[in-house]
């Protein structure tokens, strides 16, 4: 296992990336439609590449998200830990029996090989292992 990157929920990508670009100057991924979670995902990365940010903004429909900076009143907001797992079912299957509450089912996110899910516990937040990089 691994650290991947750290999520923030946005209400727009492009200020968000604006405002970061001098730690995150490397857009890696920009605006990608992802259906399984109603979002656009825009991953971006120091000059060096050792560390991301991922821009998750919420389509119209996204109400749970949408609703999370609504009543923060920001336009940006810590979300989520992402971390690489070697065998995703196991750790799946390791973090319920644990307690952690799935919010978003495994889904393939950039290719069919791209396997991802977000569960949250109470004690730690939310936290999204995946498999391979972005």
């Amino acid at each position: 296992m691994r650290f991947n990157h750290i999520g923030y929920v946005v209400s727009d990508s492009d200020a968000t990336a604006v405002a970061v670009k001098p730690f995150f100057p490397v857009i890696v991924r920009y605006k990608e439609y992802i259906a399984a979670q109603k979002v656009f995902i825009t991953l971006l990365a120091t000059a060096d590449g050792d560390s991301q940010i991922e821009l998750v903004e919420p389509l119209e429909n996204n109400l749970p998200l949408r609703e999370l900076l609504v009543k923060s009143g920001k336009s940006s907001l810590p979300y989520h830990i992402c971390f690489e797992v070697n065998n995703f079912d196991e750790q799946f299957k390791i973090m319920k029996t644990a307690g952690w509450i799935v919010l978003t089912r495994p889904f393939n996110a950039f290719n069919s090989s791209h396997r991802a899910s977000h569960l949250y516990h109470p004690d730690a937040g939310v936290i999204e292992i995946m498999t391979g990089p972005l």
